[in-house]
């Protein structure tokens, strides 16, 4: 009886497997449960799009409300890119704070706290008349993309900060410009695949406007925006004396903000953290994110 006594039952067995499994499970090494990452597909399907409000004015929004797209390079920052942009946020939010009085708020971090997507766009938001036009446009971008880009390439920035206003100039955006060599290079060609994409799609010319004021050379990411109190004039506006005072002022102060910045580059190590890969871009097409890959990217 006793050498029976020193066998488990197969019930005891089993319990004692699973609490020595879940100890092993919750041991010091991995104090933190680890959980694999969403699948980018499941990101663009329920993720928000960029915000767009920057590219598009309030006359554009009330033309095609329903049918619009935005092209953009997206940027997932790593948690020590986040680091690294809260720090360079921080730092010039002071600077430009004690000159202009705005408060930059960061836009790789949601008010709750979570972490949101940056982008360098590839045009303003584009609106169609119909959806047919818009599934032309789409599906003539994705392969002048495929065309035109056979190969991933990585995203670097200048190391002077800019700042860029939006369409109805209500607000501000701190800005890290795209380095030269990859505007005139990457970023040029993937402007004119959407370019070509637009022409073939056969949009109306309401629009057309808007799709000459941007160019590649503007190319950008914005990392902190600050709302404007009270809105600054129009950009349509400036026909009175008072209006052209006023916009001669904005002009000027966002000038003086960009002359400030240029005596303050960004470090070299900063911006060396800073750097992605991109493989594809991204379209916003009804209400979701469609992805397009480069050319040699089968992902």
């Amino acid at each position: 009886m006793n050498l029976l006594d020193q066998y488990l039952s197969e019930e005891e067995e089993e319990e004692v497997k699973s609490k020595a499994a879940l100890e092993r499970g919750i041991g010091i090494r991995d104090s933190q449960p680890r959980l694999k990452p969403l699948p980018d597909q499941i990101l663009d399907k329920y993720h928000i799009s960029p915000n767009i409000e920057k590219y598009s004015g309030e006359d554009m929004n009330t033309i095609a409300r329903g049918w619009t797209s935005f092209a953009f390079v997206e940027m997932r920052p790593s948690h020590r890119q986040r680091l690294q942009i809260d720090s360079l946020v921080h730092t010039v939010g002071l600077q430009l704070r004690s000159e202009i009085g705005l408060e930059f708020q960061p836009l790789h971090i949601s008010e709750l706290g979570s972490p949101l997507p940056l982008h360098v766009s590839l045009g303003p938001n584009f609106s169609f008349q119909t959806s047919q036009e818009l599934n032309a446009f789409a599906q003539m971008l994705q392969v002048e993309t495929w065309q035109k880009m056979n190969a991933p390439f990585e995203v670097g920035f200048e190391p002077i900060l800019q700042i860029y206003d939006n369409v109805d100039r209500n607000a501000l955006f701190l800005a890290l410009d795209v380095s030269q060599s990859v505007k005139n290079s990457h970023i040029r060609r993937l402007w004119t695949a959407v370019q070509e994409s637009l022409d073939f799609s056969r949009r109306s010319d309401e629009c057309a406007a808007s799709r000459c004021a941007w160019t590649f050379e503007r190319s950008h990411m914005s990392i902190a925006r600050a709302f404007l109190k009270p809105p600054s004039i129009k950009a349509a506006g400036g026909h009175t004396s008072a209006e052209r005072t006023l916009d001669a002022q904005y002009r000027r102060t966002i000038e003086q903000l960009n002359m400030l910045l240029a005596n303050r580059p960004v470090d070299r190590s900063v911006l060396d953290s800073l750097r992605f890969q991109c493989s594809g871009i991204k379209l916003t097409k009804q209400r979701s994110n469609l992805w397009i890959p480069f050319g040699s990217d089968t992902q």
